[in-house]
């Protein structure tokens, strides 16, 4: 079977690496597009419990890099209000704008990590991100 011929929704499965110095933004690629595709969910497991703190929070956005241009938000998931629980898929938001889901081939995609006041420890965990061919 050729890519060409792949139809239905696809998994892109990557690890995202602990970030346990607090204050520190970080960013790791996560996929390069093989083609044109539509991002249709992302979800993240992480490895440990994380605690929400509504002062000292991190956020997690998956960013859409295409050769060029800046990044555009693709999913974002912040720890403001919501606890993750440890081993436990959680949905991340989708950007509301529907160009931001559409990636070329040769687009990558990033894990962006920044945050407020101290910012959180966040665990290693898994990031599954949802497509299907264009």
């Amino acid at each position: 079977m050729q890519l060409k011929e792949l139809s239905g929704s696809q998994l892109h499965q990557a690890y995202v690496p602990a970030q346990a110095t607090l204050g520190t933004d970080d960013n790791w690629p996560v996929f390069q597009a093989p083609r044109a595709l539509t991002v249709t969910a992302v979800t993240f497991v992480p490895s440990d419990a994380i605690t929400a703190n509504a002062t000292h929070y991190s956020i997690y956005t998956l960013t859409r890099y295409t050769a060029g241009a800046s990044g555009a938000s693709v999913a974002t998931r912040s720890w403001v209000a919501t606890n993750s629980v440890a081993s436990t898929p959680e949905a991340l938001t989708l950007s509301g704008t529907a160009a931001n889901l559409v990636l070329a081939a040769a687009d990558t995609l990033e894990v962006v990590k920044t945050h407020a006041g101290n910012g959180l420890v966040i665990p290693d965990g898994l990031l599954v991100v949802t497509y299907k061919f264009s």
